[in-house]
């Protein structure tokens, strides 16, 4: 179900602080700048007590919420105009967050030093912050799950969520479409959670730091559309077709972090450490595009679940999907990629199933990599979905497999290929061929019968698979397959038609 306003929330708490600037900021004029945002999405911006004496805002009782519900609340807050131009923002201690609904408890907003100044730029407003620490502090509970029908214990969870020496600007820039850039540096992202569900009989406890957090977010809406009026997937494609667009940019240092889980049913007790990453997301009119890098990571869990300890390593990562998002006369590109480098266990994992050795202990390898052309329409798919009418059919043009991979336990796999598509008849008709090259895969069997993973008649049948559809390869232990598809739906392995 296509439900706009869930992803709402973000934006229309950042309009609060937006507005057209002058060339000397006053106080009253930021002040009323985020009570006319508020009013635009929805959200009451008010204060209990205001005060403005020589160029200096105190506001007491701060509360920004919807319209009769409790929100985020400030115990107080001063704007102080500078000579500059600026106005200087310094919120009080006290900053909390309500809960809603089942949830009890607290949320709030520590900070050492945060001071935020405002200014004018490009014609908008620009917030540069800074603090030395900035922690989210949450104490709560909420009900639990019953299996019988009794009234179930409740959960309890804390924690602290929170960044070392921060610092970044937030802006908001009028014109044709308008933009919202958040960025953001800081020396640690940090965390510590705990959890009891007594109902599930299951405590647990979290740890993680991250070093070297940068990141920019610009979130472009045409100024014609309000942000609230956004309901519907019709509302959401005419928005994409005006300018709204999203694109955020991140990358981070090395992360530690542990997690023990108290539990008859699934303890564990795990410690973590990961390379350092980056990653973007692009969402316009045109694409759709998530990319991400890291440079590996190691997982230890020490005996709970299992038996032994078990150590978990992995090598550089790459993870990309991009696809157009509306049809055009044009076809879009498209891509997948996965790549995994050197995934292994320890030895005593491997030795839990495997005291033999029957399999050698390679590292894993994984490698896929497609792309080509194609129309298809996310937006008419989610309408398709909301209304129950038939949804648009993707029309691919090509297909290019540039890479097919995997090599695991001393066997590997290998593919390439190119297909093009003719969609005149409705459906997609592949014309191109692929070839792959297996290595290592009677070997790889040998391995599992002896392990016991499989059977005798279970390899009986797999080999028989591996002949009907690849002949022997040019050195021992490889085969080879050629798959084509030609005029007419005609699909052939190695010359042959299928079915064979």
């Amino acid at each position: 179900m296509f439900r706009m306003n869930s992803y709402l929330a973000a934006p229309a708490l950042a309009l609060l602080m937006s507005g057209t600037a002058h060339a000397a900021l006053t106080a009253d004029q930021v002040w009323q700048s985020w009570k006319d945002a508020g009013a635009l999405v929805g959200l009451t911006v008010s204060a209990a007590t205001e005060n403005n004496a020589g160029g200096v805002l105190t506001l007491n009782g701060v509360s920004i919420a919807p319209e009769g519900v409790a929100g985020v609340t400030i115990s107080d807050m001063t704007l102080t105009e500078q000579s500059d131009g600026t106005v200087a923002i310094a919120p009080g201690a006290d900053i909390g967050v309500a809960m809603s609904g089942d949830a009890e408890g607290s949320v709030k907003l520590t900070h050492d030093g945060l001071t935020i100044t405002a200014r004018e730029a490009d014609g908008g407003m620009a917030y540069d912050y800074a603090a030395a620490k900035l922690d989210v502090v949450y104490d709560t509970s909420y009900p639990g799950t019953s299996f019988d029908g009794s009234e179930a214990p409740k959960v309890s969870a804390s924690g602290t969520v929170g960044f070392s020496n921060l610092a970044g600007t937030y802006s908001d820039t009028p014109g044709t479409n308008r933009t919202f850039g958040l960025d953001i540096k800081a020396d640690t992202l940090a965390y510590t959670t705990t959890s009891d569900d007594p109902g599930m009989e299951m405590k647990q406890t979290s740890t993680s730091e991250t070093a070297g957090i940068e990141m920019s977010m610009d979130f472009a809406l045409p100024s014609t559309i309000a942000l609230a009026s956004v309901a519907s997937a019709a509302d959401f494609t005419t928005a994409l077709n005006e300018g709204m667009s999203f694109t955020l940019t991140t990358k981070q240092g090395e992360s530690k972090g542990t997690m023990k889980q108290e539990s008859d049913f699934m303890p564990m007790d795990l410690v973590m450490d990961a390379g350092g990453g980056e990653g973007t997301v692009l969402f316009n009119k045109d694409t759709f595009s998530i990319k991400s890098q890291a440079a590996g990571l190691n997982i230890e869990a020490g005996p709970g679940m299992m038996p032994v300890p078990v150590k978990v390593t992995a090598g550089p990562m790459e993870f990309d999907m991009t696809s157009p998002v509306i049809a055009t006369e044009a076809a879009g590109d498209y891509s997948f990629v996965l790549k995994l480098a050197d995934f292994s266990l320890n030895e005593e994992a491997w030795a839990m199933f495997d005291p033999q050795a029957a399999l050698p202990r390679d590292a894993a390898q994984i490698a896929i990599d497609i792309s080509g052309k194609t129309k298809i329409d996310l937006p008419g798919l989610i309408t398709a979905e909301e209304s129950g009418v038939q949804p648009p059919i993707p029309a691919p043009e090509s297909l290019n497999i540039t890479e097919l991979g995997l090599k695991v336990a001393g066997a590997a796999l290998a593919g390439t290929g190119a297909f093009t598509f003719d969609n005149s008849m409705g459906i997609p008709m592949p014309l191109g061929e692929a070839n792959v090259t297996v290595t290592g895969a009677n070997a790889l069997i040998d391995g599992l019968i002896k392990v016991g993973i499989i059977s005798e008649d279970d390899a009986m049948g797999a080999r028989m698979m591996m002949g009907m559809f690849m002949v022997p390869g040019a050195n021992a232990d490889e085969l080879t397959s050629k798959i084509e598809a030609k005029e007419g739906m005609q699909i052939l392995v190695n010359g042959q038609p299928l079915p064979m």
